[in-house]
């Protein structure tokens, strides 16, 4: 392998601070490190680098997020120019986990991303002590981010790929072979990374999205839970997830907004519950070399279907967004949330849908601001003698009851139609570039927010046996979901992981946490059993070798050495 970690000479780096956001990039093409990152100036953007490496990660599907949970599953896919190219392939590969390959562009692209910023993130601690006129602890508190975020890659490929290279030096000439380390030794140089990123950041910050230590802790919580469950795991293990993740609770840094929907308000993605986030802005999603095209995230368009081909509606509105299927929820999800008391059901989904234009055609007039789709809460009545008053108030109406919210293909029969996931809808996103691919939304990408650190110590402390205290901190974040007048609070009788589980999806919904959630807790057996896809494609259930992606083959084909697959790949 020429590389597994490519050395930018174009650097991609950040300028001033926006009074909008922490990071905006912008492109200084042709500088290379060597004449670039020789001040303070020029350090301080390679920092900034660090964090808009992570857009590496999130401006791409969340396939290795979010495919092949019990939560999660794919929708019908979309020709682009006429093929579906490799996205169905990869869907399906990491969907329905059978034919999953090392060739699966969505492994490679993770695999790759990752490194990349590693590299990053290497330069800028490698380099930092050394750069002429650097104060001291500005060059501390610098090299504790960059310390951090190479943490927060090194976690993503342990979990994904199990045994990894840990490279920790900047590269700057050509290596054809690395040895996998075993992956307790990357937990060890996680830990290592995020200690010293504790001892050195800022407890706050007034650039929103710098790392804290608030955020360090908040991941010292999950790597030690995550590690806690591993057999080479240490007995304090989750005990120490629930200090560090009732540290973040009680420091008074953050707390949760009053409603759930107030957390993912547009105009307020600096609110008080968000620990870490990567950025997006406007200005800086304009890639080198491709002036009329933006680049952002798809959180806002992921989790929908395609209503712009319904009468109606156009592609060109945005009142819904241009949504795709590749992702869409499964029923189970659904079945999850008690509609009568849990206000993230309507927080997170939306269930009616107005026409945005006034469209003849085959004689039907539909006129805008017409009721077009109504999906009944799947848990409350809805009779007959209901949707019969409901057509007669809107004649263009068209219910979708709870048992067509599936796919519309491989003999499933459903409606490819459900109350789509709306939390994190974008009014300011452009159109995506083609069909689907090219995201726009300049939302941030949510890592960290409390009410997951409450489930995080809750999760630790029913590790612990203190259950009591497990629902204790379940309930806070129940109080805040609970529907005026009802009661969602639970007993320690209550607690168990598969509660704990549910609890993460009602509030965690679409946030990227999925696949990592089931793997960490070894409960890839609920996506086996209520993803109808998977179920359908693995008559057997779960086996141990989907708990790890394969090594990409790009990487195996280009070590010299003989880069070692894992197991039944």
């Amino acid at each position: 392998m020429k590389k597994i970690l490519y050395i930018l000479t174009i650097l991609t780096v950040a300028g001033n601070f926006s009074c909008k956001k922490f990071l905006e990039e912008e492109n200084l093409g042709g500088i290379t490190s060597t004449t670039y990152y020789t001040d303070t100036k020029g350090y301080e953007s390679l920092i900034y680098s660090c964090y808009g490496s992570l857009r590496g990660i999130y401006d791409e599907d969340p396939f290795l997020f979010e495919y092949g949970t019990d939560v999660t599953t794919r929708g019908d896919q979309e020709a682009i120019s006429g093929t579906l190219g490799d996205r169905q392939t990869r869907a399906i590969g990491l969907n329905e986990y059978r034919t999953l390959a090392p060739d699966n562009s969505g492994v490679s692209t993770i695999f790759t991303a990752a490194y990349r910023g590693i590299q990053r993130c290497n330069t800028a601690i490698e380099r930092g002590p050394s750069i002429p006129g650097i104060d001291a602890n500005l060059a501390k508190k610098r090299i504790g981010e960059a310390s951090f975020i190479r943490a927060y890659y090194y976690f993503l490929l342990a979990e994904n790929f199990g045994n990894v290279p840990i490279v920790k030096e900047e590269i700057n000439t050509v290596i054809t072979h690395f040895v996998p380390n075993q992956e307790q030794e990357v937990y060890d140089f996680i830990l290592s990374d995020l200690n010293t990123a504790l001892a050195s950041v800022d407890v706050t910050t007034t650039e929103f999205g710098r790392v804290t230590q608030g955020a360090v802790k908040n991941m010292l919580a999950l790597v030690y839970l995550t590690r806690g469950y591993k057999s080479y795991g240490v007995p304090d293990d989750f005990t120490k997830a629930a200090q560090f993740a009732d540290q973040v609770i009680n420091s008074g840094t953050y707390s949760l907004m009053p409603t759930f929907g107030e957390v993912f308000n547009y105009a307020n993605q600096k609110n008080k519950e968000v620990i870490w986030s990567v950025q997006y802005d406007a200005l800086s999603l304009t890639k080198s070399g491709s002036a009329n095209q933006n680049y952002g995230n798809g959180q806002n368009i992921l989790l929908g279907w395609r209503i712009y081909n319904e009468l109606g509606f156009l592609p060109g509105d945005q009142t819904y967004g241009r949504r795709i299927a590749d992702y869409m929820p499964t029923q189970y999800l659904y079945t999850l949330y008690n509609t009568i008391k849990d206000a993230r059901y309507d927080g997170t989904f939306l269930s009616q849908f107005y026409a945005v234009t006034t469209v003849t055609q085959a004689g039907r007039t539909v006129t805008k601001g017409d009721l077009r789709f109504y999906f009944p809460k799947w848990d409350q009545p809805f009779t007959a003698q209901n949707e019969a008053t409901l057509k007669a108030a809107n004649p263009n109406v068209e219910v979708i009851t709870f048992p067509r919210w599936k796919q519309d293909f491989s003999n499933i029969g459903g409606a490819e139609k459900w109350p789509m996931v709306n939390k994190f809808y974008d009014p300011n996103a452009l159109l995506p570039n083609a069909q689907s691919g090219t995201y726009t939304s300049t939302r941030d990408v949510f890592i960290f927010r409390l009410a997951e650190t409450y489930l995080i110590a809750a999760e630790a402390y029913f590790k612990l046996n203190q259950t009591a205290t497990a629902a204790e901190r379940i309930n806070v974040v129940r109080a805040r979901a609970t529907i005026a007048g009802q009661n969602m609070q639970i007993t320690p009788a209550e607690v168990n992981i598969d509660f704990i589980l549910d609890e993460r999806a009602r509030e965690l919904e679409g946030e990227y946490k999925r696949w990592f959630d089931l793997k960490r807790t070894h409960k890839l057996d609920r996506a086996f059993e209520n993803n109808i896809l998977t179920k359908q494609a693995n008559s057997g259930g779960v086996i141990d070798k989907y708990y790890l992606r394969p090594i990409p083959q790009s990487v195996i084909d280009r070590d010299s050495g003989g880069y070692p697959q894992n197991q039944g790949y």
